[in-house]
């Protein structure tokens, strides 16, 4: 059976919260959110398997449900990279991967750093190596990929601050659920309760924004029950 452990390492002192810069966007349509927080929403269904439907106190919120979870879980894993220990899963049976030249290369310079976020990778040969544990965020994805991905965006980096950065956005690009993927109500719901508490709620690791909201007060402007 596969099982999740948590791996702690030694403190970095590389190892610092970044913080993004949310530029604010003048628009006839959006009303901007109060910052830092997320009020309280009422899922009220999906639009197009992509974007969640919110009610709150101020009016209506169109949520990305990519860019969301991305947020979650970039935040929940930084929070566990802050305090040395990642969450890890390990395989039932080890997955054997195939590294290009290039993917072996950036491995090789990188793999301490990359152990540290719980992937446990052996030599089997060639340029095949077996995947034996990984970080449990990603377990229930293709984990194949989320390591082909993940060596591409450190690729040029040093180990630091920017590196861990890198590594902890791609995981958490790679875990969050994807556009056009239908979510129940009750993963709705759970995704926004987590949002809610998220640090930076409204823009996801990349600086897009998570959302936009249509104010009680815009939705009468545009209905004509205002003046």
């Amino acid at each position: 059976m596969a099982t999740t452990k948590v791996m702690s390492f030694p403190a970095s002192s590389s190892q610092q919260q970044s913080t993004w810069a949310v530029r604010e966007r003048e628009t006839t349509f959006v009303a901007p959110l109060p910052a830092p927080g997320l009020p309280a929403l009422r899922v009220m269904g999906q639009l197009a398997s992509t974007y969640i439907i919110g009610e709150g106190p101020e009016g209506l919120y169109l949520v990305d449900q990519h860019a969301a979870h991305e947020r979650v879980l970039y935040e929940e894993i930084q929070a566990q990279w802050s305090r040395h220990k990642i969450e890890v899963q390990g395989l039932l049976q080890a997955t054997t991967i195939e590294l290009s030249p290039r993917e072996e290369q950036i491995w090789q310079a990188n793999k301490e750093n990359l152990a540290q976020f719980g992937f446990a990778i052996e030599p089997f040969g060639g340029r095949s190596y077996l995947l034996r544990s990984v970080p449990a965020a990603v377990a229930g994805t293709d984990i194949v990929e989320a390591l082909r991905t993940l060596l591409e965006a450190i690729a040029g980096t040093e180990n630091g601050t920017l590196q861990e950065e890198k590594i902890i956005q791609s995981l958490a690009c790679h875990a969050a659920v994807r556009a056009g993927q239908r979510l129940s109500n009750g993963e709705m719901a759970e995704l926004m309760q987590r949002l809610e508490q998220a640090k930076q709620p409204r823009t996801c690791p990349h600086g897009r924004p998570t959302m936009i909201h249509l104010s009680s007060r815009q939705l009468e402007k545009e209905f004509g029950r205002t003046g």
